[in-house]
């Protein structure tokens, strides 16, 4: 997935083709790189959400979190 800041006009690849397997290997750590910090202690402390709600729902929850810093989807 590619977003764009909306002020700037910088684009950023923020989720590859395996973003599923990281989440699921490195957990809080994935979320910890990409400043989701309230994702980072909830997976820490739930072992990755029960090892499988985090990795489901990670594309939901890393575009919802860079949408709430203003970028949005480029398709």
């Amino acid at each position: 997935m590619i977003m764009e800041h909306s002020t700037s006009g910088v684009k950023r690849t923020v989720l590859g083709p395996v973003h599923i397997l990281w989440c699921f290997l490195f957990g809080w750590i994935y979320y910890a790189c990409k400043g989701m910090w309230g994702c980072a202690i909830v997976s820490f402390f739930t072992i990755n959400g029960l090892l499988i709600v985090f990795p489901v729902m990670n594309k939901s929850l890393v575009q919802k979190h860079y949408e709430n810093k203003g970028w949005k989807v480029v398709t």
